[in-house]
């Protein structure tokens, strides 16, 4: 905090100058990277594009390689050899400009691919924390260090968010006051000046250096900060405790498994401990403050049975209806408490810096690679509906819509029920391309009841669509006039199984009917579609043509349509 008051007693144009000459010193390529990254976010405010994947690439790498740029430094200007420092930073850089032009290939990220990226950055943004502290193993120094860079990146932001609200207020003070023409484009310039370029480099000046980086003087805790933990922070978590012991308490009285959402219940306690006792470090180690040391002693031992709570509840889940990814992040989640929980207790709320360095290892090795979470998820969930297809004597893949709706029929109504939802949450969740090589497109998936035991449980509706199907086509012969129809749910006329009945109606009155089998519209859904431009939806009915550019629909656990919504050309003979 020193450095942050010196910094603004000194401030003037000279010493922010200075500063900003410091910060480029030790943090260079951020630096760059950030400059980069405000300079592009004007050109795009101004209407400039390279291409939205080369726009992704400009955006995505100044602002994660700036991240990875600072634990870089943070780590290397502690080392002895200079040449080894920069060799670590130029093969960490090429990596991740490797790994940004992979991402920008594609025109949309899936979701394990979401999540492989945010583990990525969130496990960089921690190494700028921990990552200098790897070879000390010294609470205090790591705690200074990361309370002080915490404050800095809060006041960065904040002096950059002001700054961007001022100058924004006095623009259009401008235009209101004195007629001034500015353009709009001002405001994002603005904002990419302050909030990309000013307010990084006051972050990287402000972060701690020298002996304040290594400072191992443990500070004196205020009286207000001491009050806050001990009369709010340790009762708030002591009602979770105490409800989750008398939860606990009912369910062996009653003789019954836990329900699932008592996990997201004990994660928050485990949290809420872990953050209770990294901020009151400074207590543990100061003289007095007998009871409350006691209490922070004590917390993880009390954590350990609501923990084993948590994992009788995930295993129940998992057991009753199988994997998914969010349920095998839970359980790996619950097994790292176990951990932590084991580490403060034998060393004595000591070593505090694992804490996050272990959460970012393990982050980035369950998140990322072919060992990741979901890659494991999508094989057995892969596996379980292919070993279900072979053992009914199927063996050609992928399946028809015909052949998969048989399938259904002939297999009992809870491996249905199970195998629809697996397919269906692979599609949700991994995309089509995942499921391609088992089922085909025109297969309608997640319509059949989730069955729990005796227990029927409905899916609500599903909802398939596709916005701009229609590219270049040719005017099909006769046609003597075009008009374009935008129908909303009263074109649905009738529906007999997989077919529907639709009756357009045109400006002069006229009605034209068409037959559409869902099927046809399922193939099309934009989840099946999203890398390629579907092929064109041509409707004839003998005397008119119509070519859907936009269809929406809707349909219920039932089997039964709901809604539809029809959008496109008419050519009329």
């Amino acid at each position: 905090m020193k450095q942050t008051m010196v910094a603004f007693k000194k401030f003037s144009l000279k010493s922010l100058v200075e500063q900003f000459g410091q910060s480029f010193k030790r943090f260079p390529v951020a630096m760059l990277l950030t400059l980069l990254l405000g300079c592009f976010l004007i050109y795009l405010v101004h209407g400039g594009s390279l291409g939205e994947k080369k726009d992704f690439f400009f955006v995505f790498y100044p602002a994660t390689g700036a991240v990875l740029a600072i634990a870089l430094s943070l780590i290397t200007e502690d080392f002895k050899n200079r040449y080894l420092g920069v060799a670590l930073q130029v093969v960490a850089h090429v990596l991740w400009v490797v790994a940004s032009i992979y991402l920008s290939g594609f025109d949309r990220f899936s979701t394990p691919q979401m999540i492989a990226v945010s583990a990525t950055v969130a496990a960089m943004s921690l190494a700028v924390f921990v990552a200098c502290f790897f070879r000390r193993h010294q609470d205090v120094e790591f705690w200074n260090f990361s309370v002080r860079t915490v404050v800095a990146l809060g006041l960065a932001g904040a002096i950059g968010g002001i700054l961007t609200l001022g100058l924004n207020a006095l623009v259009e003070s401008l235009k209101m006051l004195f007629g001034i023409h500015i353009s709009d484009k001002a405001f994002g310039d603005i904002a990419a000046v302050c909030m990309t370029m000013l307010a990084p480099a006051l972050f990287m000046n402000l972060i701690p250096k020298g002996e304040d980086k290594h400072m191992n003087t443990v500070v004196e805790f205020s009286s207000f900060a001491k009050g806050v933990a001990q009369y709010l922070f340790i009762p708030l978590l002591a009602l979770y405790m105490i409800t989750l012991y008398v939860y606990a308490a009912k369910i062996v009285f009653q003789w019954m498994l836990p329900v699932g959402g008592v996990s997201y219940m004990v994660s928050a306690s485990m949290l809420m401990m872990v953050l209770l006792i990294y901020l009151t470090y400074p207590i543990q180690h100061h003289e007095g403050n007998r009871v409350f040391k006691r209490i922070t002693h004590w917390l993880p031992v009390i954590m350990l049975p609501l923990l084993a709570l948590m994992t009788v509840a995930i295993w129940r889940r998992l057991s009753d209806y199988g994997i998914t990814v969010s349920r095998l992040y839970l359980l790996v989640f619950n097994l790292w408490c176990y951990a932590v929980c084991l580490w403060l207790i034998f060393t004595r709320n000591k070593r505090i810096w694992i804490i996050p360095a272990s959460f970012a290892v393990i982050l980035l090795l369950i998140s990322v690679g072919p060992q990741s979470i979901s890659s494991v998820t999508l094989y057995s969930l892969k596996n379980e509906a292919r070993e279900a297809f072979t053992a009914s004597g199927l063996t050609q893949f992928p399946l028809s819509g015909d052949q998969y709706e048989k399938w259904l029929q002939s297999v009992d109504k809870k491996t249905a029920s199970a195998i629809d939802s697996k397919l269906d949450y692979i599609q949700d969740f991994f995309r089509y391309e995942s499921v391609k090589d088992l089922v085909g497109k025109d297969v309608v998936l997640g319509r059949i009841a989730k069955m729990d035991d005796e227990n029927i449980k409905g899916n609500g509706y599903e909802y398939y669509s596709n916005w701009k199907m229609m590219n270049k086509m040719d005017i099909p012969a006769g046609a003597h006039s075009v008009e374009w129809i935008d129908m909303g749910d009263d074109c649905l006329a009738d529906v007999k199984g997989e077919v529907m009945t639709v009756v357009l109606k045109t400006d002069n009155g006229n009605k034209q009917t068409f037959e559409l089998n869902i099927k046809m519209l399922v193939a099309r859904d934009q989840e099946k579609c999203q890398d390629q431009s579907p092929d064109p939806l041509v409707l004839q009915n003998g005397e008119s043509v119509f070519v859907v550019n936009h269809f929406t629909l809707t349909v219920d656990d039932n089997k039964e349509v709901n809604s539809l919504n029809l959008e496109g050309l008419l050519f009329c003979r």
